[in-house]
C-alpha cells in the first residue's frame, strides 16, 4: 500500500534511532567488547600485482601476545567471494597473485591490538613483479597482462583483455540522426576514484560458539543476507552457521555492500574459538575497499540549430579495479543513463567494465547515474554555449514530459517532473547571486 507522501514531505518525521544517535546509546561494531577477546589484523599485499613467491610469518608468530597467524596453507579449501562475481580471494596463497594493494596475505590474531599491529609489520614476503595495470585503456589492449587470466573465474572470450562485462544500447538510428544535426559536439569526459568515507570504519566481532557450530558476526553491512549467504559459501559450510547481529552501522553510502571484516573474522573466530575483533584504520579501509568507479565516457552529441537532440552516440569504459564487485551492473546502468532526463530519438552506446590493479569500484550511491551525468550535462552546456542558447532553456526544450520513451525503451508515466524541477532553478537563478553564477558558468565555458 502506497503511502501518502503529503503526510511526510515537509514534515517533522519522528527518526526511530536518533535519540540513541544523538545520545550516544547506539552501539557500533567498534563498540562491542567480549571477556577473553581477542585482536585481529590483516597482512596486505607489498605490491599491487605479483606472485607470492614466500611468505615468512616466523617473526610474528615469535612475538609475545601472538596467539596465532592465519595463511591460505591453514585453510586451502577457501572459495573466492563476490557480490556479482566470486572473484575475489579470502587470503593469497604461496604461488598465487595480488591484483592490487588490499589483497590478504595472512591474519595476525593476538591478545591486544597493538601485538596484532606489530605481528602484521614482522610478517615478510617475497614477491614476482609484474607490470601494473591502472590505466583501463591499457588493460584492453591486446598485449596487456591479464589480471584475471587463468582462474576460471569467467566465460567470457574477451577476458584476455580484461574486460568483465560488455553491455550495448541502441535506438533509432544514430547515423541518420547526425545527419539531420546542425551541430555535432564530441567529447570524452573522466571522473576519479572517490572514497564514501562513511564515519565508521569496517569494524566487527566474531564468536564460535561450539555448542550450535554456529558461527556469530557482530558486523555492520548493507545486505546482510547476501554477507551472510557469501561467507558461508566461502567457509564452505551451512548459511544457518552463520549468524549476523547487525549493529549500527555508522554510515555506508554503498560502501559496506561488500565483504570487509566478516570471512576473516570468522576464520580467526574458528581458529582460536574466543571471540575476536578487527577495526580497519581510515588507511585501510580506504586502500582495501570499494570505491566509486572512476569512467571514461566518449560522447558525441548531434542537436539542430533551434536546440533540439537528434543523436548520442556514447562508449563508457569502467575502471573495476581487481575485483569485479558491484561493476558489471553500475556500469552498464551508466551506460543505460547516456541521455540523461532529455529526450532523444536515435542513441546508440556501449559499455565495457574493465579489470585492473586498482582499489576495487563497488556501490556508491547513484549507481553510475552521476558519473554519467558529468558527461551529458557538459555537452548540454557546451552546445548551448555553441548555439547561443541560455542552458537552462536547451534542457528545457528537451526535458521528459510523461510519456516520454528513455534510451531503453521505457514508457514515463509517473513521476516525470524535470521540467518542474528546471523552473524552479529558472526563478533562482533570477537574484543578484543567480545572475553572478550564469557569468562565472559563461567564462568557464570559454
Amino acid at each position: 500500500m502506497l503511502r501518502n507522501p503529503h503526510n511526510y514531505v515537509g514534515k517533522d518525521v519522528l527518526k526511530v534511532d536518533a535519540q540513541a544517535k544523538t545520545t550516544g546509546e547506539a552501539i557500533y561494531p567498534n563498540d562491542i567488547y567480549f571477556d577473553d577477546m581477542l585482536y585481529a589484523r590483516v597482512k596486505r599485499a607489498t605490491h599491487p600485482h605479483a606472485y607470492l613467491k614466500e611468505l615468512d610469518i616466523s617473526k610474528a608468530e615469535a612475538l609475545d601476545e601472538v596467539v596465532t597467524v592465519i595463511t591460505a596453507n591453514d585453510y586451502p579449501d577457501l572459495n573466492n567471494f563476490g557480490l556479482i562475481i566470486k572473484d575475489q580471494p579470502v587470503l593469497i596463497g604461496i604461488g598465487e597473485k595480488m591484483r592490487f594493494m588490499g589483497d590478504a596475505l595472512a591474519i595476525v590474531v593476538a591478545e591486544t591490538r597493538e601485538a596484532a599491529r606489530k605481528g602484521r609489520d614482522l610478517i615478510e614476503c617475497e614477491v614476482e613483479e609484474l607490470e601494473v595495470i591502472s590505466d583501463p585503456i591499457r588493460a584492453m589492449e591486446d598485449d596487456a597482462p591479464s589480471v584475471h587470466k587463468g582462474d576460471n573465474i569467467l566465460d567470457n572470450n574477451n577476458l584476455d583483455k580484461n574486460i568483465v562485462t560488455n553491455h550495448k544500447l541502441k535506438q533509432g538510428d544514430v547515423e541518420k540522426g547526425f545527419n539531420k544535426a546542425d551541430l555535432i559536439v564530441e567529447n570524452e569526459y573522466t571522473t576519479q576514484h572517490i572514497d564514501q568515507l562513511p564515519l565508521q570504519n569496517e569494524a566487527g566481532v566474531a564468536f564460535y560458539d561450539e555448542s550450535s557450530e554456529e558461527i556469530k558476526l557482530w558486523v555492520a553491512s548493507q545486505w546482510i543476507h547476501d554477507s551472510q549467504a557469501d561467507i558461508a559459501q566461502s567457509l564452505g559450510i551451512a548459511k544457518d552457521k552463520v549468524r549476523i547481529i547487525q549493529p549500527a552501522i555508522g554510515g555506508a553510502f554503498g560502501k559496506k555492500e561488500d565483504i570487509s571484516v566478516h570471512i576473516h573474522l570468522a576464520l580467526a573466530a574458528l581458529e582460536t574459538k574466543r571471540p575476536v575483533k578487527m577495526a580497519y584504520s581510515r588507511e585501510e579501509s580506504m586502500i582495501a575497499q570499494s570505491k566509486r568507479h572512476p569512467i571514461i565516457i566518449r560522447m558525441k552529441t548531434g542537436v539542430k540549430n533551434n536546440g533540439k537532440l537528434t543523436a548520442v552516440q556514447v562508449e563508457v569504459i569502467g575502471d573495476t579495479g581487481a575485483y569485479a564487485s558491484s561493476g558489471p551492473a553500475v556500469v552498464h546502468k551508466g551506460l543505460f543513463h547516456c541521455t540523461g532526463p532529455y529526450n532523444v530519438p536515435n542513441v546508440e552506446g556501449e559499455s565495457y567494465t574493465v579489470y585492473t590493479n586498482n582499489t576495487y569500484g563497488g556501490a556508491m550511491r547513484g549507481f553510475g547515474a552521476l558519473q554519467m551525468a558529468f558527461a551529458y550535462d557538459s555537452q548540454m552546456d557546451i552546445i548551448a554555449h555553441k548555439l547561443g542558447i541560455d542552458p537552462l532553456e536547451l534542457r528545457y526544450k528537451n526535458a521528459y514530459d510523461r510519456g516520454s520513451k528513455t534510451a531503453t525503451g521505457q514508457i514515463l508515466n509517473r513521476s516525470v517532473n524535470v521540467k518542474e524541477t528546471l523552473e524552479e532553478a529558472k526563478d533562482m537563478l533570477k537574484d543578484k547571486e543567480g545572475q553572478q553564477w550564469k557569468k562565472e558558468v559563461k567564462v568557464y565555458l570559454q
